[in-house]
C-alpha cells in the first residue's frame, strides 16, 4: 500500500493540476521513487511549487488514507496506475487518463479487442429500452465488451443485456467502489462482476457528487472503441460522452428517434452531423470488422413439396417469367394441381404473379 500512498499524495498535492501530475510521472516514473533532488529540480524548472515539493517529500499521509485502506481490503478493491502494464491501453492513449484507476472484478479479461460504450437518458421511452436491450444483447453475444455507467435507464438496460448474453461488460462509477448507486442496481452490479468489472477513478469512500459525472463520462468514452447514443436530450450526459468520443477520435453512432420527442433530439442531432445511424446490431458489428455470414440457403427457403420443387426449379432454370399454360405443358400437372402449387409458392414468398397470368421468381 506504500506505493498507492505515493500516488495519492501526487493526486492531493497543493497547486497540482491533473496535467502536472501526469507529466511528472511520465518524466520521473514511480512517485514512490522520487528523490528530494528531483523535486528540487522540478521547483527550479517551475514545474511544481515549493509547497507541492515539501508535501510530496514529507511523510504525511494523504487525506483519508486509513479509511481508503480499510475500504480496499474489506470491499476487495484493486487498483492500477497509468504506468502499469494492466492499465487499459485505450484509456491511457487519451489526453486525460486517470493517474489511478480503481476496480472490482477482472478488468483485464473484461475488456475485449472491441469495446462499445452504450449510453443514454435515465428516463428512456419503451422504444429506447427495447432497442437498447435487443441491439446490445446481440452485440455482446458477438464478443464485444459493453461499457456504460450503471445509471438508471439506458445504462441499466445495456448492462442487463450484456449479462443476459453472458458477455463482458464494464460499469464506470462516479464515486467510490465501496457502494453502488443507484442501490437498486446492487444485484446487477454483482452479476456484472461474474464476467466483467466495475471501475472508478475516485478513491474508496468518495461520495457521489454532481460534478463527478462529466469526468466519469470521459472514462466511458476512453475505454471504448466506439460510442452508441441511444436516447437523450441535447443537454444530456450522453451528448457529453459523445463529445469525448469525438475528442478521442472514437467512432460515434446513434439510434434515430421520433423528431418531436426530447429524447430523440440528441441522437438525431448526432446523425445529422455525421454519426453512424444504427437500427440493428449488424450496423455496429460490421464497423468493427465482424464477418456477418449470410444464413445458409436451407435456412432461407421453406420446405417444398415434390411438385412445388419441380415448378420452382423449372422457372429458376428458365430465368424468365412463365405463363400458367406453359407450366402445365412443361410439367404435365393438372390445372388443379398447378393452381395449388403456384398459390403455395406465392404464400412462401418464392414466386410473384405478373400480368397475363405469368409467374416469375421473387
Amino acid at each position: 500500500m506504500q506505493r498507492l500512498k505515493a500516488w495519492l499524495k501526487l493526486k492531493t498535492a497543493p497547486d497540482f493540476g491533473f496535467q502536472t501530475a501526469l507529466k511528472m510521472v511520465q518524466n520521473l516514473g514511480e512517485p514512490s521513487a522520487w528523490t528530494k533532488e528531483q523535486l528540487h529540480q522540478a521547483v527550479k524548472q517551475s514545474c511544481i511549487s515549493p509547497e507541492a515539493a515539501d508535501y510530496l517529500a514529507s511523510k504525511n499521509d494523504p487525506p483519508n488514507w486509513l479509511q481508503i485502506c480499510k475500504y480496499m481490503e474489506n470491499c476487495h478493491i484493486s487498483y492500477t496506475t497509468v504506468l502499469d502494464s494492466d492499465y487499459p491501453e485505450l484509456l491511457r492513449s487519451t489526453y486525460s487518463p486517470p493517474t489511478v484507476l480503481y476496480y472490482k472484478g477482472n478488468l483485464t479479461s473484461a475488456l475485449q479487442p472491441w469495446n462499445l460504450a452504450v449510453v443514454g437518458t435515465r428516463k428512456p421511452s419503451d422504444y429506447g429500452k427495447n432497442m437498447t436491450l435487443a441491439i446490445t444483447e446481440e452485440i455482446a453475444k458477438a464478443g464485444v465488451c459493453i461499457v456504460s455507467g450503471l445509471a438508471y435507464g439506458i445504462d441499466t438496460c445495456a448492462h442487463r443485456a450484456a449479462v443476459k448474453a453472458k458477455g463482458h461488460t464494464v460499469a464506470v462509477l462516479a464515486h467510490g467502489l465501496e457502494r453502488i448507486y443507484p442501490p437498486q442496481n446492487h444485484e446487477l452490479a454483482e452479476q456484472i462482476l461474474e464476467n466483467g468489472a466495475i471501475v472508478s477513478e475516485y478513491e474508496p469512500g468518495t461520495k457521489m457528487e454532481r460534478w463527478n459525472f462529466p469526468a466519469r463520462n470521459r472514462i466511458i468514452s476512453g475505454l471504448s472503441h466506439a460510442v452508441l447514443v441511444m436516447e437523450g436530450s441535447l443537454t444530456s450526459g450522453a451528448l457529453l460522452t459523445a463529445k469525448f468520443a469525438l475528442d478521442y477520435n472514437r467512432d460515434l453512432f446513434a439510434l434515430p428517434g421520433q423528431v418531436n420527442l426530447t429524447n430523440a433530439q440528441g441522437p438525431n442531432h448526432l446523425i445529422k452531423n455525421g454519426a453512424g445511424l444504427v437500427t440493428e446490431a449488424a450496423d455496429i458489428l460490421r464497423n468493427f470488422g465482424f464477418d456477418l455470414q449470410a444464413p445458409e440457403q436451407a435456412d432461407l427457403f421453406p420446405e417444398l413439396s415434390v411438385n412445388e420443387q419441380t415448378v420452382f426449379d423449372l422457372i429458376k432454370s428458365e430465368q424468365r417469367s412463365m405463363s400458367f399454360d406453359e407450366l402445365i405443358l412443361r410439367t404435365g400437372f393438372t390445372i388443379g394441381q398447378m393452381s395449388i402449387v403456384l398459390l403455395n409458392l406465392e404464400l412462401k414468398n418464392l414466386l410473384v404473379k405478373e400480368g397475363g397470368n405469368a409467374y416469375t421468381l421473387r
